[in-house]
């Protein structure tokens, strides 16, 4: 059942098990639910018009069942879905793809949901003695 005493966000996040449940307990708190949207590279195929669809139906569930007003985009440092952070020449070009990513899909939501408020995130990661912690930082795209 629905509680209505509980603000709902959408949250897209990638499936890197280092980010769960980490990532769930930074966004939800007692009076802030998060349907989640988990998918290799978080927002990758939110932004491929070829999977798009699905992803905009995702927010359109959540907003009808849950009452979403929120949907928060994340992406994360060494994401396998981009080839990880081997796959750039080193970490300004790797958050410089990543904030391209989260502004390109922030424009495709608000495009489709104008009224929907939108937050961006980068998520860092840090293994420390074979436990993974993750470092949110939202990021002004404006």
């Amino acid at each position: 059942m629905f509680d209505s005493n509980k603000t709902t966000k959408l949250l897209f996040a990638c499936l890197d098990w280092r980010l769960h449940p980490a990532i769930e307990n930074y966004f939800a708190t007692k009076d802030v639910a998060c349907d989640m949207c988990i998918t290799a590279g978080s927002l990758k195929g939110l932004i491929d018009p070829a999977t798009q669809d699905f992803f905009l139906k995702q927010i359109e569930t959540s907003r009808n069942l849950h009452h979403c007003r929120e949907a928060i985009l994340t992406m994360h440092m060494d994401c396998g879905a981009y080839g990880g952070s081997a796959a750039f020449s080193g970490p300004e070009e790797e958050v410089s793809c990543y904030k391209e990513e989260l502004r390109r899909a922030k424009e495709i939501i608000g495009g489709r949901f104008p009224e929907l408020a939108v937050k961006t995130w980068l998520i860092g990661l840090d293994g420390k003695n074979g436990e993974w912690e993750i470092s949110p930082k939202e990021i002004n795209l404006d």
